[in-house]
């Protein structure tokens, strides 16, 4: 692994992004075979996470992929995303809902359990629709992105262009600069259902994933990926949450609409005699102390968060700049790549050994 870190930083940079996008595509593909498999309940989330891994890489790069790889195919790309985040929210919330059926009363237990049964419903409804848009949609994007990935045009001057530039120099600017968006959007943060600290997670997922690729090549470089982990998986539970309580309060407006169709057609029912209705168990206790519970645990978490990650003076720039060695400056790291020029070459890229 360190030999293939220490290969792509020492690459052309326009070669070792190629090789980064070209290896998370291979992954999401196979990962999407495996959706057909229903005893493979990670196949989905395996392509999710080779997925956002693969959009990173072609938004903190795309000035180095612009001759080959356009806004088409990144787009479909994001569609994709988006028509995965319904199926994804459910299982949260099931992952979050299953175990406090241990701290529950009976008659909480009957609250829960339609509950998961609703959301578990609604899960597997997405999963069919969102598959088969899924499939069709990365099928035409990763013709285009294939094609795109294997070749790229090289300007040939006096003056070096992000195209000759080593990879380590442009990975360098890339992390610099989200780690200093994470900075930022922490320091915004002030309560536990602020939009901003949704920002902040998928900032950190895309601080690791600029670094994960190459990160084996620093001694220090594993600990602060799990760093990442560990802030991103807090705020992480955060937004699932904040997204599990809206489905709940759409369950106990159901839950109470389906209760008083009940009690109108026991008093519309001639003959069962008034006062003598069947008594059914509510819901409502069981969502009311599923919404206790979480509460409970969004101030745990948001606790944890201003103790331990936000008014740090110990920030995630200054960790990343001490993380990465000096580089010479990258001349054209943030422009376009040129791609028409009176002199140019075209070169393949070629996977490592």
């Amino acid at each position: 692994m360190t030999d293939r870190a220490t290969e792509l930083l020492s690459r052309p940079a326009a070669q070792s992004v190629r090789l980064i996008a070209q290896g998370y595509l291979d992954t999401a593909t196979r990962a999407l075979e495996r959706t057909g498999d229903p005893q493979d309940a990670l196949a989905l989330h395996d392509f999710r996470v080779a997925l956002r891994r693969l959009r990173t890489t072609l938004r903190a790069y795309q000035p180095l992929l612009e001759d080959g790889v356009g806004k088409k195919p990144r787009k479909i790309l994001g569609d994709i995303a988006d028509a995965t985040n319904r199926v994804r929210e459910a299982e949260a919330a099931l992952e979050w809902l299953r175990p406090l059926a241990t701290g529950m009363t009976p008659g909480e237990r009957v609250g829960l359990n339609w509950l998961i049964e609703r959301i578990e419903q609604r899960r597997v409804k997405e999963l069919e629709r969102c598959l088969a848009e899924v499939h069709r949609s990365f099928s035409a994007a990763t013709r285009k992105l294939r094609k795109g990935l294997l070749t790229y045009r090289q300007t040939v001057g006096t003056e070096p262009s992000a195209t000759d530039v080593p990879f380590a120099g442009v990975v360098h600017a890339a992390a610099l600069e989200q780690a200093r968006q994470l900075d930022q959007l922490l320091g915004e943060v002030r309560k536990s259902d602020d939009e901003v600290a949704h920002r902040a997670r998928i900032a950190g997922k895309r601080l690791r994933y600029v670094l994960e690729p190459v990160v084996a090549a620093w001694p220090d470089g594993e600990e602060l990926i799990e760093r990442l982990k560990a802030v991103q998986d807090l705020l992480g539970e955060l937004h699932d949450l904040q997204e599990l309580e809206a489905s709940l309060r759409a369950a106990v407006g159901a839950a109470a609409a389906e209760r008083a169709e009940q009690l109108l057609d026991a008093a519309l029912t001639e003959a069962q005699p008034v006062g003598r209705r069947p008594r059914r168990r509510g819901r409502q206790s069981g969502l009311v102390a599923i919404g206790l519970r979480m509460r409970l645990r969004q101030r745990e978490l948001f606790t944890e968060l201003r103790r331990d990650w936000l008014g740090n003076k110990r920030t995630w720039t200054k960790d990343v700049a001490a993380l990465l060695p000096a580089v010479a400056p990258v001349p054209n790291a943030v422009v376009p790549v040129p791609v028409a020029a009176p002199d140019v070459r075209r070169w393949r890229v070629g996977r490592p050994g």
